[in-house]
């Protein structure tokens, strides 16, 4: 994009020439010692978006390129290539002024999902060569640029309305894996002055792409201003908090069925205990055949069940299919309190 003077530095430049000053501080400098481009900072108009989310859009739209190199080559039938150059955040005036009186400018409503507003306005400007040489080729030319400099008529409009129809919905499949979005074109405006609906201080981000159709070179700018993007990278966030949350609760449930199988697995002794007596050692190496011990319990008692010495079942002795049995009665509470 074209270098656009801000105010403050219109200002710095008039108090200069008054002044009779001959060097004027520029939004970028070079630094003698090191060779490296230093960009002021303007604080009354702060950035809004961070590296890192730039970072993401480039690799968003680096995604739509490559769609959108496919696409051309396959409805116009001839080589196209489309390659992302830069993705900057600027102001809306910046990006205004540096575009022709006339252009091929399409508005485009993000639709995306869940959101709160009627329409999330993203424009999409492609350069007027790339328009007439796509025009050409769609009614059979060889797709050569037109030489003369003119506005776009009627007709072609409405030819290249359907073509950029087909642009724009690619952008669904571009951002599919980071945000579900529905665009779709609002309409197409040949005169970027008359443009409204973005503010001349709003902060956008511009997405450049320079795009090769046969031998005419051009360019397209995909304008998004703050607030849409702003709200798409909210909603991405919280997604993306859900889906972790959603994660976490299966890989508890997961954990949690794992020790379960392997309590499952696990061997316990279970013992049946008629009552308990204490002998003297003399007597128990005395004991005979025919011999009576006295238990401490009556005879019509229930039997203890014992899982790892602890009582957790009351029952009566029995049998079943001719060996001894104890059919439970009675399920206690951990400490040998009866269940109520």
């Amino acid at each position: 994009m074209a270098e656009i003077l801000s105010q403050s530095q219109i200002d710095s430049l008039l108090s200069s020439l008054v002044g009779g000053g001959g060097d004027v501080d520029g939004t970028v400098e070079n630094d003698s010692a090191s060779g490296k481009k230093i960009k002021d900072y303007d604080f009354r108009r702060p950035k809004l978006f961070t590296r890192e989310q730039l970072k993401h859009l480039f690799s968003i739209y680096e995604t739509y390129a490559r769609l959108l190199s496919s696409h051309m080559t396959g409805v116009l039938q001839i080589y196209s290539l489309v390659e992302i150059i830069e993705v900057e955040e600027q102001q809306y005036y910046e990006f205004n002024n540096a575009l022709p009186d006339s252009v091929l400018m399409g508005l485009i409503d993000f639709q995306v999902e869940d959101s709160d507003s009627e329409e999330d306005m993203v424009i999409m400007d492609v350069s007027k060569e790339i328009g007439f040489a796509s025009f050409d080729r769609l009614l059979g030319g060889t797709g050569a640029p037109l030489e003369e400099d003119r506005e776009f008529t009627e007709i072609e409009v409405g030819v290249l309305e359907h073509f950029l129809k087909g642009m724009i919905n690619l952008m669904k499949n571009a951002w599919f894996d980071y945000l579900e979005i529905s665009p779709r074109l609002i309409k197409i405006e040949t005169n970027s002055r008359i443009l409204q609906g973005i503010g001349t201080d709003d902060n956008v981000v511009i997405i450049v792409l320079n795009i090769k159709v046969n031998e005419t070179i051009g360019k397209i700018n995909i304008c998004i201003p703050a607030g849409t993007l702003d709200m798409m990278f909210k909603k991405r966030e919280a997604l993306k908090k859900r889906s972790q949350k959603r994660g976490d609760q299966v890989a508890e449930e997961k954990r949690r069925k794992n020790i379960i199988d392997e309590i499952r697995k696990t061997t316990l002794e279970i013992r049946g205990v008629l009552g308990e007596v204490g002998v003297m050692s003399q007597d128990i190496l005395e004991l005979e055949v025919g011999d009576i011990i006295t238990l401490n319990k009556p005879v019509d008692s229930m039997v203890d069940l014992v899982v790892n010495d602890e009582v957790w079942f009351k029952g009566d002795m029995g049998h079943s299919k001719k060996k001894k049995a104890i059919a439970i009665r009675e399920i206690l509470k951990r400490g040998s309190e009866p269940i109520e």
